[in-house]
């Protein structure tokens, strides 16, 4: 019987995802700035998104080290998340507090906002997103206490600088990754590559080295490393469940079916160019 299944197309956005911000800060820490002759680069959001899908990738190849610093900077947009949210309710509370309760103050914002588009697929990315759009109303209130004589210029400029430094340090923790290529299988050898990255950013626990600790938003581990990985669990810790027999058997199966399912694609394709 002949199948008439389509095959289906892959999921994308049919329009560019935009975000809108008021202030200058929050357009800086977007933006970020070219290098030229004279000036120095600084990294934005699209550049840092950038580096983190190479990061991905290096996850997806079975390198360690990358698995170990993509959950870093996740834990760091996650203590980046509680310090902002800090900030805002600071600032608002500072305002409802001082503000006489004949006091109408108006709704702020910005007559032209700028519109930038989100164009990369980061889930680090968008995670910062979120916080960009909190800074920018932070920033907002910040400049709305200063405005109506609440906020003292210095306190303005140092809370403006705490807060733009906070996001760009987390920026700048991709650069602590350095790709070597290397593999799990490597590091167990030992061997040249191993002793490289090693070199480069030190020893790593042994939960990174095995893949059993990492992030729950990382990428896939490779399917040889799945398997890998279930074989350990099931030495060091017997599964007496038939439940959990049955969840492990069912995992195994799937990988089982993407080894297959890629080794078919591989002979088909050897095939096509004999």
């Amino acid at each position: 019987m002949k199948d008439n299944t389509q095959r289906m197309a892959s999921i994308e956005t049919k329009q560019d995802i935009e975000i809108e911000l008021a202030t200058r800060p929050a357009v800086r820490l977007f933006q970020g700035r070219e290098k030229t002759a004279k000036r120095h680069g600084i990294l934005g959001l699209p550049g840092f998104s950038k580096i983190i899908r190479g990061i991905e990738q290096a996850v997806r190849d079975d390198d360690p080290y990358a698995d170990y610093h993509f959950h870093q900077i996740e834990q760091a947009i996650e203590d980046l998340t509680f310090d902002l949210d800090g900030e805002l309710k600071d600032i608002t509370a500072f305002i409802d507090e001082n503000i006489p309760s004949a006091m109408r103050l108006p709704e702020i914002g910005s007559k032209n906002p700028v519109v930038v588009p989100v164009r990369f697929a980061s889930r680090l990315g968008f995670q910062l997103v979120y916080q960009l759009l909190k800074v920018d109303q932070i920033v907002l209130k910040v400049l709305l206490a200063n405005h109506i004589g609440l906020l003292p210029n210095k306190e303005k400029f140092e809370t403006l600088a705490r807060v733009e430094k906070r996001v760009r340090g987390v920026f700048h923790l991709v650069f602590a990754y350095r790709h070597t290529g290397v593999t799990r299988d490597d590091i167990a050898a030992n061997n040249k590559k191993a002793q490289k990255a090693i070199e480069f950013m030190g020893d790593l626990e042994h939960g990174y080295l095995n893949g059993t600790n990492r992030s729950d938003n990382a990428p896939p581990l490779p399917p040889k490393r799945l398997k890998t990985i279930i074989g350990d669990l099931d030495r060091d810790k017997p599964l007496k469940s038939k439940t959990e027999k049955s969840e492990v058997a069912d995992l195994e199966a799937e990988i089982d079916k993407v080894i297959d399912k890629a080794d078919a694609k591989k002979t088909k394709t050897k095939k096509k160019a004999a």
